[in-house]
């Protein structure tokens, strides 16, 4: 089925930057809206096969490079921060705006499907409990509960007061990411944690708007994002109508080698919501990008087809 690709601009919630958008049409009637928001220091370009498949499949495919990222970003200085305070809210907010704006302008009576992958996994679990009400909610390569986010805080809090909240921090970044190649050390590349597949790691450490580390006050977004994403108050309020699928590779750090996503399943089904969970046997944090990509594909495609129970 042909595929129109078509760049959109949307004014992000923090009314300075516009938020650089690409949209997916299918040819003939769509089936649905199907919002893609991507993860920490990569782009929309990236999911550029997928979203093709997605759109060839009968679905209006969209998404945006955040605040800090990709086009979105008005210089390589301003990767990988989103804004002097509340960048946390700003990135959800961001997917309400350009998930209304799209919903406006291809069927806003269409079914709206959320997908939301690593980073974008904590704003879209945000976004759907603050700002948007999508019909299905796909929550890929996300984490449970980090019992170090106070600190963490506190620590960025502390640094941030002498180097400002731009700052790089190795510091910081060594605790946060330090740890993700530990179990692939044998394997000699810094991007092992993401894919099994080599040709994948290359493209990912040859992609200029890839990579890129983030600055003090991102970095201290990110933690709330993910604080706010695995509180009490979010598990217990997520709608119990709202079909939530759980897709990570289980041997993704970010997930704790899938411990942390079954911890949120558990605590999602204890609250009475309707989530099922899908961990691929051997695979890594981009499984977008691993061996598994077309099961991962064929497993949303069916997610999003089936009927409500």
């Amino acid at each position: 089925m042909p595929v129109t690709k078509v760049e959109k601009k949307i004014l992000s919630a923090d009314k300075e930057h516009m938020l650089a958008g690409v949209v997916y049409l299918p040819e003939g009637k769509p089936k649905g809206l199907f919002h893609v928001v991507h993860g920490m220091s990569e782009h929309m370009g990236r999911y550029d096969d997928f979203m093709r498949k997605m759109a060839e499949e009968g679905y209006v495919c969209f998404g945006y490079d955040h605040l800090g990222h990709g086009k979105t970003a008005k210089d390589p200085g301003d990767f990988g921060y989103f804004a002097k305070k509340n960048g946390w809210l700003l990135l959800p907010m961001d997917v309400c705006n350009f998930g209304n704006a799209m919903r406006m302008e291809y069927g806003a009576d269409l079914p709206y499907y959320l997908m939301g992958h690593s980073m974008g996994s904590f704003v879209v679990r945000v976004a759907a409990f603050l700002y948007v009400d999508p019909d299905k909610l796909v929550i890929m390569g996300t984490g449970g509960p980090n019992p170090l986010t106070n600190l963490g805080l506190a620590l960025i809090g502390f640094v941030k007061f002498f180097k400002g909240d731009k700052y790089i921090s190795p510091l910081v970044q060594k605790l946060a990411f330090g740890s993700f190649n530990s179990h692939f050390k044998d394997e000699h590349s810094g991007s092992a944690w993401l894919t099994t597949t080599p040709e994948m790691r290359k493209k990912y450490e040859d992609d200029p708007y890839s990579g890129f580390k983030f600055t003090l006050s991102a970095m201290g977004d990110l933690l709330r994002l993910n604080k706010f994403a695995n509180c009490r108050k979010w598990f217990s309020g997520m709608r119990k109508d709202l079909p939530i699928l759980l897709v990570s590779g289980s041997d993704d750090p970010v997930g704790n080698y899938g411990n942390g996503v079954r911890a949120v399943y558990e605590k999602l089904k204890s609250a009475g919501a309707d989530v099922c969970m899908k961990l691929y046997d051997g695979c890594r944090h981009e499984i977008l990008n691993d061996r598994c990509a077309d099961e991962v594909i064929a497993d949303i495609k069916n997610f999003l087809q089936a009927e409500k129970a």
